[in-house]
């Protein structure tokens, strides 16, 4: 009997719970130019959920396979693949669909990870680290000892942003909102975490002893992103991005 995967697939864009199936599919045969990738994990994220619904920027024909990210374990090398070897743990390239077991992929789309690092955790590399790294880079010029201000500070991108502003050595505030997370969040390098609520503005000047936020990072709307914009220094900015409304 031939070897088979699991993979999961929707033929039409919906609700991922009215629409999701699971198919059985041959197992992957590598290309020349292609390597097999054993699947080691592939988050769900809220772009994962879009793209099913739909709503994603980009539309998806279908059927398709979801997911936008993960890691595996090259098991098989075509003719004539030299960038990747049998055994090495990578990072799958963008949009491939990596909700399923295995697949072939072109072995020059795939970025080889220190063995070191857990496959979860590589599986998780490629998105939100990168959209935190960009969020403190690209719209204002922060230097040590500054302050800028997230909400959705729980999320896996708020989180990254938290461990990297740290190693930067930018202050964060981080607005959630569960009081219990705020030991957790500090526990990660959070130096101000506070629960989102009416009296913000003035929770945060005594924090911060009314230190000038000049950004804020907004991935929720609404009334908290007014909130958010209000704690900001004049000139301030408020970046938005994401839909965890």
């Amino acid at each position: 009997m031939s070897k088979t995967i699991k993979a999961i697939v929707y033929e039409r864009h919906g609700n991922p719970a009215d629409v999701l199936q699971i198919q059985t599919e041959a197992w992957p045969k590598p290309a020349a130019d292609e390597a097999v990738v054993e699947m080691r994990g592939a988050p769900i994220n809220p772009a994962d959920i879009n793209a099913i619904e739909g709503k994603y920027p980009g539309r998806r024909e279908v059927p398709a396979v979801p997911g936008f990210e993960g890691a595996g374990i090259v098991v098989e090398v075509g003719a004539d693949v030299s960038t990747i070897t049998k055994g090495a743990l990578v990072i799958l390239p963008h949009n491939i669909g990596t909700w399923r077991e295995a697949m072939a992929v072109k072995a020059n789309e795939l970025v080889a990870i220190p063995p070191e690092i857990e496959p979860v955790h590589a599986a998780m590399l490629k998105i939100n680290p990168m959209t935190a790294w960009r969020l403190l880079h690209d719209y204002v010029d922060l230097a040590r000892g500054d302050w800028l201000i997230q909400n959705a500070a729980n999320s896996a991108a708020g989180r990254a942003v938290i461990h990297i502003a740290h190693e930067l050595g930018y202050k964060t505030v981080n607005v959630v909102r569960r009081a219990d997370l705020i030991d957790e969040l500090r526990g990660e390098g959070g130096d101000v975490v506070l629960v989102d609520n009416e009296k913000l503005r003035d929770e945060v000047k005594d924090a911060t002893s009314g230190a000038a936020i000049r950004l804020g990072l907004n991935s929720v709307g609404g009334d908290s992103a007014l909130r958010l914009a209000n704690c900001l220094a004049f000139g301030g900015t408020l970046v938005s991005f994401g839909a965890m409304r």
